[in-house]
């Protein structure tokens, strides 16, 4: 590595003695650039520039909450507002400050080895290097690819019971740091779910706090009336903390919708578990927004990715 640097800075000052003034600068550019390439570092001008930077990641709840009505059709409209809010965002930055990203995560990683190739499909990535093309064939993927997706875990899952969870609290427990984080971005994690946490390999509980919740688990909660806030702070109820020091990433969830129809306050319910979980783990900005109709959602996408 170091001969590839010192075969590079030679060849560079050959060229700076023979340029004049603005194409050394360029060229001086151009080495800083090509430098921490070689090493894999994260070059100054995209460090300085990191809020510009986005790193989008979608984590898909293949739950049984897909079987419900209309998930899916909402699922597959919000993925399009989020591809959008990203293509909107890549076409305004110049060619040599392209350094943004896209990708698609699920908990567990689907047995259908399809799925799992539809997904590589919607991990995409802009550098400097990168044809025009590339922004809409990323906005074409992201509106028809998910659908496939849906469609192959529903074909695996014939019931209710052939769904083994979405396994959200793992995802933040073991994964999120190396799979949303990175030095050189503004990391953004987008969650598609209904609000509810479970996963047949991770049900903890430590007091009032678990690692899960479910309709059924929420209606043996004293949270059913209007004092449901206090009793909720007073009792510690919530989600057990998964992680810390989530400072550089922001969470935008979406789809958050009761199936507890005798709970009246579910979804104050749901958002304080998330709330208090988020601030626990250190995240700093965070919105937790209801399934509600996808042209309404998308503002909230744009509004929470360009803020």
């Amino acid at each position: 590595m170091n001969n590839k640097i010192q075969l590079l800075t030679y060849i560079a000052t050959a060229l700076l003695l023979s340029s004049c003034k603005s194409e050394k600068k360029e060229i001086i550019k151009e080495i800083e650039i090509a430098k921490t390439e070689i090493k894999g570092e994260c070059p100054s001008y995209i460090l300085d520039n990191k809020q510009n930077n986005l790193n989008i990641s979608v984590f898909l709840d293949l739950s049984d909450r897909i079987t419900q009505p209309k998930t899916i059709l909402k699922d597959t409209e919000y993925l399009k507002s989020i591809s959008k809010a990203f293509t909107n965002h890549v076409k305004t930055k110049k060619l040599i400050l392209l350094q943004d990203k896209i990708q698609l995560y699920f908990n567990p990683e689907p047995a259908n080895n399809t799925i799992n190739s539809v997904a590589e499909q919607l991990h995409i990535e802009f550098d400097k290097n990168s044809p025009k093309e590339k922004i809409m064939q990323t906005e074409e993927l992201y509106a028809t690819q998910p659908t496939e997706i849906y469609n192959l875990a529903l074909a695996d899952s014939k019931n209710p019971k052939d769904f083994p969870g979405s396994d959200i609290w793992r995802f933040f427990k073991d994964n999120v740091k190396d799979y949303t984080i990175s030095d050189c971005h503004r990391n953004i994690l987008v969650i598609l779910t209904d609000g509810y946490m479970y996963h047949e390999n991770s049900q903890m509980k430590e007091d009032n706090m678990s690692s899960y919740l479910t309709p059924i688990s929420m209606n043996k909660l004293p949270l059913s009336n209007s004092k449901w806030e206090t009793i909720l702070n007073e009792k510690d109820y919530g989600f057990i903390k998964a992680n810390d020091n989530l400072e550089d990433l922001e969470v935008l969830v979406i789809g958050i919708e009761s199936l507890n129809p005798k709970n009246p306050y579910a979804i104050d319910v749901m958002r304080a578990y998330w709330t208090n979980w988020f601030n626990e783990m250190g995240v700093k900005k965070f919105k937790i927004q209801n399934a509600d109709l996808a042209s309404s959602v998308e503002n909230v996408i744009f509004e929470f990715i360009n803020s």
